[in-house]
């Protein structure tokens, strides 16, 4: 079944590039059209009340880093032909997060989209459409910590102005999901890790993404189903998304996502025992934001990781509620040349599932400002 799943796709594929070449005749501008360049540069600053989690007496511990440098390239080939690239290198000077001084490639992407034709098709590393990971803040969302999915795929889309709907199918190789799961940092990956299985060489992973605008500029909802291979049971999770502008007071935005679990392969611990259950997770965010005014938001978040009994079960420890305030302020923009610099902070407080006997304070408060600049 899951060749004749990537079978059907490819014919669908081979079929929008035939009815695609139909386009080329209509128009024949020099090479590129239009090429847009831009960026990002900021440097963060970060103090956490444990340097290190696992031990209640540790020292409070500050960073200064270099938390993003990117640099981007879009062309227009043609009307309906886009191309993208996009080169990173992230926490620089971070010695928790080990960053280096190399530019990676983070983005590499074709698109073929027309104009008045309801299909498209996108090629390239990019994060898949697996979660919406709306974030408003200095840190990233748990949502977006634990499911994130950057790989190489292929993206099959249909798109009708009907509110806005917009359906697709990816495919790709590898366990890339359950590989940011467990850096993600939520839970004790040290003592609780994947049990080593050659997933095999085959492009078996897939999204199932579905999005609609009920509201125009106001109302947009989302879902999206990931499977991938894994150890005796497929890893499959689903991911619920609604993006809410309100009607009645300008400048106020809701968001929030729930992501859960629905198949899991078992896990193993410390000493390489497979455990006798495997365990779903659950991870729900929630956030609001409030332009005061044209340069300064503010914003709140709620996440809550649900580990399906693991710590209780293991021993280990999990992230369990996450609180997060912060507020940004553009000093200047510039809209013709699309520069922004801006100034942000965030204090976020994360509590800690934990056993008694482990040594482990059940909480950790940080703290960031974040200065930027997008070009």
């Amino acid at each position: 079944m899951q060749k004749s799943f990537i079978m059907f796709c490819a014919l669908l594929c081979f079929m929008f590039v035939l009815a695609a070449k139909g386009f080329a005749a209509e128009t024949s501008p020099a090479w590129p059209r239009e090429i847009t360049l831009g960026g990002t540069v900021a440097g963060e600053y970060r103090w956490m009340k444990h340097s290190d989690i696992t031990d209640k007496n540790s020292d409070a511990t500050s960073d200064l880093y270099l938390r993003t440098v990117e640099l981007s390239l879009e062309a227009a080939i043609a009307d309906w032909i886009n191309a993208g690239v996009t080169v990173n290198s992230e926490w620089i000077g971070d010695d928790v997060n080990q960053g280096d001084e190399k530019l990676t490639l983070d983005e590499a992407v074709i698109s073929l989209r027309k104009e008045g034709l309801p299909v498209y098709l996108i090629v390239g590393k990019r994060t898949q459409p697996f979660g919406v990971f709306e974030n408003y803040l200095v840190t990233d969302p748990m949502t977006q910590d634990a499911y994130e999915t950057k790989r190489v795929g292929v993206t099959l889309g249909y798109n009708r102005p009907f509110m806005d709907l917009d359906a697709s199918v990816t495919i790709y190789k590898g366990e890339e999901m359950m590989a940011h799961l467990f850096d993600s940092g939520l839970f004790d990956s040290d003592n609780i890790s994947r049990v080593s299985d050659p997933a095999g060489d085959d492009t078996g992973s897939y999204i199932l993404n579905i999005t609609v605008t009920p509201l125009p500029e106001h109302l947009n909802l989302s879902a999206s189903y990931l499977s991938e291979p894994g150890n005796g049971n497929r890893n499959d999770s689903l991911s619920i998304a609604a993006d809410y502008s309100c009607l009645f007071m300008e400048g106020l935005t809701f968001n929030a996502e729930y992501i859960a679990a629905l198949k899991r392969e078992k896990y193993q611990d410390a000493a390489s025992t497979v455990l006798s259950k495997s365990f779903r997770e659950k991870v729900f965010s929630f956030s609001a934001a409030y332009n005061v005014m044209d340069t300064v938001d503010v914003a709140l978040r709620y996440e809550h990781l649900d580990d399906d009994s693991l710590t209780g079960s293991t021993g280990a420890w999990s992230v369990k509620d996450r609180y997060s305030a912060g507020v940004g302020y553009s000093f200047y923009t510039d809209e013709t040349s699309g520069v922004n610099a801006f100034l942000a902070a965030e204090y976020r407080r994360t509590e800690i599932r934990v056993d008694s006997a482990s040594g482990m304070d059940d909480s950790n408060d940080e703290f960031y400002t974040r200065l930027g600049v997008n070009f």
